[in-house]
């Protein structure tokens, strides 16, 4: 899964691509996920794509995209509605 956030990301820049896959695994992984997967990294990070490693190793510096994005409906405020 994790590797696959990294295909996701990769067109984003670096430090925002690194951001994101922090963020997502935070928001949505459960701590025994990320406890095996800080395991795994910790023995080596056999097969984990270098975006992932670097994602878990560096201190995020930028914005995730996921972040920014989901600001939007928050600062549009209640939404009208025409129904009823």
């Amino acid at each position: 899964m994790a590797n696959q956030m990294a295909d996701f990301f990769r067109a984003y820049p670096p430090e925002e691509a690194r951001a994101g896959i922090a963020e997502h695994i935070r928001a949505f992984w459960t701590r025994r996920m990320i406890e095996d997967l800080h395991r795994h990294l910790a023995a080596g990070g056999q097969g984990l794509d270098p975006l992932v490693i670097d994602a878990l190793k560096a201190p995020i510096r930028a914005e995730s995209p996921t972040e920014r994005e989901a600001e939007g409906p928050a600062e549009l405020g209640q939404m009208a509605s025409d129904a009823g």
